[in-house]
């Protein structure tokens, strides 16, 4: 099954680079940019192939994957709309933030195969936490979507409906978290660590509790029980805890979920 991915920018190359790293075949992928830069390089350094062209490329590929920004997808499609509606057999992937799966079905002026995906930016180190939902594809399609993604990290199916909702928790969260770590190493250095210390005990206390959570989660012990385990009768953490939720973190949290599907629906008007 071969693979083309037009645009090479940060986000293909992670999840190219994690496909071949799990063993995936780059003599698969192929791709193109509209510089000739990315493209080039990112095909060099795995062993792939480049088209001459987004044309040439959807000639040649089982699943296509396009993976520019929002405002231009819409003028990639047309220049390919002939060419993907003289082939059903393949489907079309877009990473697109805010693009529907029946505004890019209107861009191509017929029924062709879509599945949306929804990747974050920890794609890049294998940990990626992706949605996926799809408009007239195939069970075979979507799972060969989801194997793909399942390479960067961990990928769920879900309504397109609630796509800004994932996009918040999800897409937007990261740079929240890294907010917090750096909050967390401030007053580490407040009390007299210095700062690379305080980032190296803050980031690997928030990865090592994530995936507690994550294995607990599999025994269906949710959150709000891992916090009651290790908040002990006046001790330190209920008084941290307690000491944050007086300042609004969770308040401050479901915030910032609320303003990112605000905007996104923001976007995802414009870019219709």
């Amino acid at each position: 099954m071969r693979i083309g991915f037009i645009g090479s920018g940060a986000m293909v190359a992670a999840i190219a680079r994690g496909g071949v790293a799990a063993g995936m075949n780059a003599s698969d992928f192929l791709f193109t940019d509209a510089h000739g830069v990315h493209a080039p390089a990112l095909a060099a350094e795995l062993g792939a192939s480049v088209a001459s062209s987004n044309g040439s490329l959807a000639h040649q590929v089982d699943i296509l994957v396009l993976g520019v920004k929002p405002h231009v997808q819409s003028a990639v499609i047309k220049m390919i709309a002939h060419i993907v509606r003289e082939r059903p057999e393949m489907c079309v992937v877009s990473l697109a933030a805010g693009r529907t799966v029946e505004s890019i079905a209107k861009d191509f002026g017929a029924a062709v195969p879509i599945i949306r995906v929804m990747p974050n930016v920890n794609a890049q180190i294998g940990r990626s936490m992706s949605a996926i939902c799809s408009l007239g594809a195939s069970e075979e399609q979507v799972a060969a979507v989801e194997a793909l993604m399942n390479k960067v990290g961990r990928s769920i199916r879900i309504e397109e409906k609630d796509f800004p909702a994932f996009q918040a928790l999800a897409g937007c969260s990261p740079a929240w978290v890294f907010q917090i770590i750096e909050a967390l190493a401030r007053a580490g250095v407040k009390h007299g660590l210095t700062k690379e210390v305080s980032v190296a005990i803050a980031a690997q206390a928030l990865a090592g509790s994530a995936d507690l959570v994550l294995e607990a989660s599999e025994q269906g012990t949710v959150p709000s029980e891992l916090i009651d385990r290790v908040c002990s009768p006046g001790g330190t953490t209920i008084a941290g805890l307690l000491a944050a939720e007086a300042q609004g973190m969770s308040t401050c949290l479901i915030s910032a979920v609320e303003a990112a599907i605000a905007r996104d629906a923001e976007i995802s008007t414009r870019t219709r």
